[in-house]
This record gives C-alpha cells, sequence and structure tokens, in this order.
C-alpha cells in the first residue's frame, strides 16, 4: 500500500558565497541517539542531485541521524527506534553541513508533513518505510510515495556443541549426587555410547557425565 504524502519545499536563504565543494562519501554520516539502528529506511533518488537526509525527533526535534546520498545511487540505510520528522536538502555541489549544497535555491530543502515511526511489530518483525522520490523532477516536489518495509526475523540452531567438563574425579558413566552420596551409574553417558560427528566431537574420559548448550542465530530478511 502506498501513501502520498505532502511536502513542504523551499529554498534557503540567498548568500554571495562562491562554492566551495566538499567531498563526502555515500551513505550514514552520524547517528547521535546511542541506539542501536536496526531499522530499515530506503530512499530511492533520481540521479542528477544529491541529498542530504535527517532525521529530528518528532517530540524535541533534535538531529537523531545524518546520511548523504548520491542520487540515483543505491540508498538504505538501518535506523534507531522512534518517531522522527524527514528532512531532505537537494542540491549539486556539497559545501559540507553548514552551508549545504549553496544559498538560496542551490539548496532545496524538503520535510514529511507526517512522522515516520521506526518499531517492532508482532514479536519478530522491524518497521521501516520506503521513500520514493525517483519520479519526482524539478518543479515536482509537492508528492512523493512512502511505503512500510518490513525485516522479518526468524531464529535457526546455529550449532550444538558438545564441551569438556572441567572436573575429572569421576568415571563418565558415573554420578554423584552430593545430598544422598549415592552413586547412579548413567549407561547413556558411557565412553562407548558416544559416536564421533566431526572434528570437534569430545569424549569424555574418567570425567562427569556433561550436557552441552544449543547455539542460536538470529537472521533478517526483507519481507
Amino acid at each position: 500500500m502506498i501513501t502520498y504524502l505532502c511536502l513542504q519545499a523551499s529554498p534557503l536563504p540567498a548568500e554571495t558565497d562562491a562554492p566551495n565543494a566538499v567531498t563526502q562519501a555515500h551513505g550514514l554520516m552520524w547517528n547521535r541517539t546511542g541506539l542501536p539502528a536496526v531499522f530499515p529506511l530506503q530512499v530511492k533518488t533520481p540521479s542528477g542531485q544529491n541529498y542530504y537526509l535527517t532525521l529530528l525527533d518528532a517530540e524535541t526535534g533534535a538531529a537523531a541521524l545524518a546520511a548523504f546520498i548520491q542520487g540515483g545511487t543505491f540508498f538504505k540505510v538501518l535506523v534507531p527506534p522512534g518517531t522522527y520528522d524527514l528532512r531532505l536538502v537537494r542540491g549539486e555541489t556539497w559545501q559540507g553541513e553548514e552551508k549545504l549544497f549553496g544559498p538560496g535555491k542551490q539548496s532545496t530543502v524538503i520535510t514529511l508533513a507526517d512522522p515516520l515511526t521506526f518499531a517492532v511489530r508482532d514479536f519478530s518483525t522491524k518497521a521501516g518505510h520506503l521513500i520514493d522520490v525517483s519520479t519526482a523532477g524539478p518543479d515536482q516536489m509537492a508528492r512523493i510515495s512512502v511505503k512500510p518495509q518490513f525485516i522479518c526475523q526468524t531464529v535457526r540452531l546455529k550449532d550444538f556443541p558438545r564441551l569438556r567438563p572441567s572436573s575429572d574425579d569421576i568415571l563418565a558413566h558415573e554420578l554423584r549426587f552430593p545430598e544422598n552420596d549415592d552413586l547412579v551409574r548413567l549407561p547413556r553417558f558411557a565412553k562407548e555410547g558416544f559416536r564421533a560427528t566431526g572434528k570437534d566431537a569430545v569424549f569424555p574420559d574418567r570425567q562427569a557425565p556433561h550436557f552441552s548448550f544449543p547455539e542460536y542465530e538470529v537472521e533478517g530478511s526483507l519481507c
């Protein structure tokens, strides 16, 4: 489902300074929230001009994140949780965060009318947004398309290691309970009951029976 949001576009005040190009890499510039960036934000832009993107806290107006986008180049960034106002500045010659792309019409400021929320849904889905300005021409910045973008997380078994215990005072097939000092034989822990499953397999030898703990990993993909 595509939602169209109205934008407010305005040039910066005119100045007389001559352009002074500053080299800036495509991608994330900074994240000042101190929070982990895990939610997807993708922006599609046309070629020919560049973009300076900032996310501002919707309640306080504090700058949360900034990124530089080379027009027409694939751009996707992970952002921290929260609700933000998205601001884009479009221009040709980047002159740094203070001067942006230059005075007057050299820097066009575009602000989404409604804030964007980045949050977890359904315990395993990270909800973000896809902003598309690729079809907007120089005089068509009043409307862009915004639609949701999700990352679905799945958990899978990574490894089930067999770890060697630290104690070696009793046989591998015997277990002594401290409360009653009874010796219980557990044949399934005897050495002959194990079978090598790989180069990391460990066979207990005059050691207490032990249990391993599975290791899991979380994978995320667009959904």
